[in-house]
């Protein structure tokens, strides 16, 4: 029952965070159809160049399943490429043209920083001011930071909070009831300490920008971005791009099914400043000039120059060394010595990237519509190479970006198969075979698969390479010793572990005997056929609360209802379920999903009733790979692979034998990130003769802790099979 617990109450967050990675499959289905550039003058000698981008781009789209996109590319003041690829009606096969909207989603974000530096410029306001000078119910939940925070933390993503998206997804709030949500989230971290990507922070920046200059943002970017600019076919709500003669629908491509699915449209106008900007490649061409030309268009200069450069200036370190680093509205990173200005956006059924290198007066902008597509960063090096690069170059980008990884072939990778120890601490990592690849694993975060691109190195999808890879070292005999992982800013090196031959030892089928022992046996488990467990929820770092209802039915039954509640209203209500062969979920805020794939095999996993009680059976793989510490005891450390399913691990105390954390992955089928999570198990007590932990915290970077308190367990207490069914949820 906490397995399935912890699953249910954390993957209800998975709607309120947007992800992009790789997606190594192939998606046939998305034939290339091209839309003539318009009005674009192609200078020859680049246009071998821009065919190779073009190339690479309709590879990697067919790649990744995604309908349509739109490319502009700038360069020198120029448009030198303009064209649509694909559909923006997938199921009617309507081409993509240069002037079909898009929603940009987060790129908005540095038009709400600009809108905050004009007013600024204007002496109505400073970046340096605190929020509550505007907005008098701001307030945060740490005493420090409710007194120190300014708008330039609010949009440089230093605020100490972490994604505080669940209220504002369930679209049942006001913009001032969800930063007043957002004030009663547990930080992360202090003020200043980390960069966490905060959604709330920019719309409190973009209302503090709003009422310094008495309008609203939505007039603001209106009146003083898209006119002057001449963005006559931009928008900013969903209301306005329904009315455009031109626009894509959005969608998802399932990876399991190979199937694409229309979504519908998600209006967030409670949270414009943060991502509601709609834009068609022809438009936002203006917008990549703009910013090339140094805040001016036209001759005319739009923000000052001290305002610009605070605008592209580093604000907040996310790599150590500073080279990968926020602005205000802006990613900053260097490409060969070249500072990238760039920022990607996400939103359901759409995904875009704003790129540019200011100095080399080169930029980009791709829409497409499809949710967290990963092709924005894939295509940055593809344009700075074929635009930039010298011909030894080319060739290598060209067939790096173009080639689709076989992430099967693993023979060169086995050999590093292991545990490895962080040489500058105590970090472990385990190098492994994983869903017919090898897999480095890093606590905390996704696997990532190793395929080897040279002589000892490896790139690790999903992350881009050559960017991130992973390098061997070896001693004199060519023995393995170490493994680097070389990413922006760093170097880590993590030294393979040595067998310890005074370690403790036990054996798989003894550990498991004690295990069930420990929770009450299993003659009193398997008495139990039914449970009917009452919790309440707290999102602690999202400032939302929730109750809920979980139902349980031998062999394989599964059920859970959740209720959402912030600043004292109902915001959202879920259901989740499996019914012995098929599940899905239900959320007010989201389209229902029926699971497949992995989702599929982890929902089958997680409603087992008596999976406790056969290891061997249950899974293909279980190993004891050491000790280790939790929350200060002892604990043997399992890790379980299914036959089908996703991996995990968990720790048992090595007194009680109680499990007292799991660790593992949320799968998706639309795109090949996992989200880890932690959840931790304590407060065990004795129900009918078998123990259950009445508090269980389950923890992911993205949402922070998700603590829930059992009030209540019922067992053996008659439940219709009817209960386990879909459900409509409103």
């Amino acid at each position: 029952m906490q397995k399935r617990l912890s699953r249910l109450t954390f993957s209800l967050l998975l709607a309120a965070s947007l992800f992009a990675g790789v997606i190594p499959s192939a998606a046939p289905a998305q034939t290339a159809v091209k839309s003539t550039s318009v009005g674009v003058k192609i200078d020859p000698s680049s246009a071998a160049a821009l065919q190779r981008i073009e190339n690479a781009l309709e590879a990697k789209r067919a790649e990744y399943g995604i309908p349509g996109v739109s490319l502009v590319i700038v360069k020198d003041d120029q448009i030198i490429y303009l064209k649509g690829l694909g559909y923006k009606d997938y199921e009617k096969k309507v081409p993509v043209t240069p002037d079909t909207q898009f929603a940009i989603g987060s790129a908005t974000k540095a038009f709400t920083a600009l809108t905050v530096l004009m007013a600024q410029d204007e002496g109505k306001l400073s970046i340096d001011d605190s929020p509550k000078k505007y907005l008098p119910y701001f307030h945060m939940y740490d005493p420090d930071t409710d007194k120190n925070i300014t708008l330039r933390d609010l949009m440089s993503h230093s605020s100490g909070l972490n994604r505080t998206d669940l209220a504002m997804i369930t679209g049942k709030l006001t913009r001032a009831e969800l930063i007043e949500v957002a004030g009663q989230a547990k930080p992360t971290a202090k003020l200043h300490e980390k960069f966490q990507y905060q959604n709330i922070m920019f719309v409190a920046a973009g209302e503090a920008a709003a009422t310094a200059e008495k309008s609203s943002w939505d007039k603001l970017v209106s009146s003083r971005i898209f006119a002057p600019l001449g963005m006559t076919n931009s928008s900013l709500s969903i209301a306005q791009l329904q009315t455009a003669k031109d626009r894509s629908f959005g969608y998802n491509y399932n990876f399991d099914t190979k199937e694409t699915d229309r979504l519908p449209y998600r209006e967030i106008v409670q949270v414009a400043p943060a991502g509601s900007i709609n834009s068609s490649a022809r438009d936002m061409a203006q917008w990549l000039r703009f910013v090339l030309n140094g805040g001016s268009v036209n001759g005319k200069r739009l923000i000052s120059e001290t305002g610009y450069n605070e605008w592209l200036k580093p604000q907040m370190k996310i790599s150590p060394d500073g080279k990968f680093s926020y602005g205000l509205g802006w990613f900053l990173q260097d490409w060969k010595g070249n500072k990238v200005v760039q920022h990607g956006g996400n939103i359901d059924g759409f995904n875009s990237m704003v790129a540019m290198i200011p100095e080399k007066k080169l930029g980009f902008v791709l829409l497409t519509n499809v949710s967290t597509s990963p092709l924005g960063t894939d295509l940055m090096p593809v344009v700075w190479e074929n635009l930039l690069g010298d011909d030894t170059t080319l060739e290598t980008v060209k067939t790096a970006v173009v080639a689709t990884p076989d992430v099967k072939d693993t023979g060169a990778a086995k050999e590093l198969i292991g545990e490895y120890t962080l040489a500058a601490g105590p970090v472990t990592v385990e190098i492994k075979e994983s869903n017919g690849g090898v897999t480095f694993n890093i606590p905390g975060q996704q696997p990532y698969t190793l395929k080897e691109t040279g002589k000892d190195t490896f790139s690790m999808a999903p992350l881009p390479s050559p960017d991130f890879s992973l390098k061997v070292k070896r001693d004199d005999a060519g023995k393995v010793v170490s493994v680097i992982v070389n990413q922006p800013g760093a170097e880590p090196e993590f030294v393979k572990k040595t067998a310890d031959p005074n370690a403790p030892t036990i054996t798989v089928g003894d550990l498991m005997q004690k295990t069930i022992d420990a929770i009450g046996g299993a003659a009193n488990f398997v008495n139990v056929k039914t449970r009917i467990t009452e919790a309440d929820v707290d999102l602690e770092n999202q400032g939302v609360k929730a109750v809920s209802m979980s139902y349980s039915k031998a062999p394989n039954k599964a059920a859970s209802e959740t209720t959402f509640k912030a600043v004292g209203k109902t915001i959202g209500k879920g259901w989740e379920y499996f019914d012995g062969s098929s599940g899905g979920e239900a959320y007010s805020f989201s389209q229902p999903e029926t699971f497949s794939g992995k989702r599929l095999d982890d929902a089958r996993l997680g409603a087992d009733f008596y999976s406790q009680l056969d290891w061997k059976n249950n899974y293909k793989k279980v190993e004891i790979k050491g000790t280790a510490k939790v929350s200060g005891e002892d604990a043997w450390v399992v890790s379980f692979e299914p036959e089908k399913g996703t991996p995990f691990k968990e720790y048992y105390s090595t007194k009680t034998f109680l499990l007292l954390k799991r660790e593992g992955f949320v799968p998706s089928s639309t795109s090949s990130v996992q989200v880890p999570y932690t959840t931790t198990y304590s407060d065990y007590r004795s129900v009918d003769g078998v123990m259950i932990a009445f508090k269980i915290v389950n923890n992911s970077v993205a949402n922070g802790n998700i603590v829930t308190t059992i009030r209540s367990v019922r067992q053996n207490v008659p439940i219709e099979d009817s209960v386990f069914a879909p459900r409509r949820v409103n």
